[in-house]
């Protein structure tokens, strides 16, 4: 299982690459089977069964890849794929502002005939699955979103990884440039010896599920704490 799982991410690591230097990919999946050959030609492990509730009305099937959840769907044109991608992004417009949807932490990529959905987290599976069919879809609204200061994007990361969760489930609530007393950031971690200096940085509330927290922040995003 280990040798399969090396296996994997090794050939993960170079199709990426290759696709991300310059050469594009030559391979196209325009079924299902197609995929799903080429999948278990890098080692992965799939388990198929049929989709029971489908997004569309098409081929598909429900794939465990390495232990996480996908479901692939296959149109009869690459025109009734591009429409099928332009209702997903209707739902997907819904999903990643509500994250009991279970689409909001998707992956989702568009390929040729077929749209894949990913639902586990798995990098190796991701990067995999990006190096086959290309960048995934991005989510609604990214290129107009307020651009926050570097801080903001690294406590968001921070507090996702810390519980182990995706990072399109933190909501930013406010955010407030301040003047820390301390070089703690008015959060020291047990005995610990804070410089009394005037710090620069930002007090950030964000919300993970139903939970609000109070970040503190340098300047930067360089150091993240909460309580």
């Amino acid at each position: 299982m280990i040798e399969r799982r090396v296996l994997t991410l090794s050939l993960a690591f170079l199709i990426y690459a290759c696709g991300r230097t310059g050469t594009p990919m030559t391979q196209s999946y325009g079924s299902i089977d197609e995929l799903l050959n080429t999948l278990e030609d890098t080692g992965a492990k799939t388990v198929t069964t049929d989709l029971e509730a489908p997004i569309f009305d098409v081929d598909s099937r429900t794939i465990t890849l390495n232990g996480e959840v996908s479901e692939i769907y296959e149109f009869d044109s690459v025109d009734a794929r591009e429409s099928g991608v332009i209702y997903l992004q209707s739902l997907l417009e819904d999903a990643w502002t509500n994250t009991e949807n279970e689409l909001a932490s998707a992956r989702i990529w568009s390929h040729d005939r077929l749209i894949v959905v990913y639902f586990g987290r798995d990098g190796g599976t991701i990067l995999l699955l990006s190096g086959l069919l290309g960048d995934p879809i991005q989510k609604p609204g990214l290129a107009n979103d307020e651009p926050y200061p570097p801080a903001v994007p690294a406590a968001i990361q921070a507090l996702a990884e810390a519980n182990d969760e995706d990072p399109s489930f933190v909501k930013v609530l406010t955010y407030t440039f301040v003047e820390w007393r301390d070089g703690c950031l008015e959060y020291p971690h047990p005995k610990e010896l804070c410089t009394q200096a005037l710090t620069p940085g930002w007090r950030i509330v964000l919300q993970l599920r139903e939970r609000e927290v109070e970040v503190h922040s340098d300047e930067m995003g360089g150091e993240i704490r909460w309580r």
